[in-house]
């Protein structure tokens, strides 16, 4: 069952997407085991296999990898142009923790790189953890460094 979220572009914006994803994947997650609301197994409901789907009007879905990623236990890889999220916690009812083409968490693994001025070297990390494309990746890296700066600038 998809749910489509329409004209999903300004939530780039929002501070609170990486949570907003999470809390997506993870009622995903409890629909697809038939879970019900207090968290026990509902045996006689049908699974429904739930898909939250951002759509939108102008904006790349690379652009909300970075922030996306921040989702607690949240996993993200990009596919044929479409942006990916799933839950990476074993903990988790049904969570999957053979996510090798995904990159868990915040897109960490290349802020030496990018704060070391190796930008070639974090594309190559970027494709590499992403399966992206060079213009997917130097799209990641400058919504990464932006971040940093921010991060960087408040110490």
């Amino acid at each position: 069952m998809p749910v489509p979220v329409e004209h999903a572009d300004d939530l780039l914006k929002s501070d609170f997407l990486g949570l907003f994803v999470s809390v997506l994947a993870q009622a995903a997650w409890n629909s697809n085991l038939r879970l019900e609301g207090d968290g026990e197994l509902d045996e006689w409901r049908q699974r429904i296999a739930q898909h939250f789907v951002f759509l939108l009007d102008h904006t790349a879905p690379v652009a909300f990898t970075e922030k996306a990623a921040r989702g607690m236990d949240v996993a993200v890889a990009l596919a044929d142009g479409r942006l990916l999220a799933t839950l990476t916690d074993v903990d988790w009812p049904g969570g999957d923790p053979a996510s090798a083409p995904w990159t868990a968490g915040p897109l960490s693994f290349a802020d030496k790189e990018i704060l070391g001025g190796m930008t070639i070297k974090a594309i190559k990390l970027f494709r590499d953890h992403l399966g992206c494309s060079i213009h997917e990746a130097l799209d990641i890296l400058q919504s990464r460094s932006e971040h940093l700066r921010r991060e960087h600038s408040d110490d």
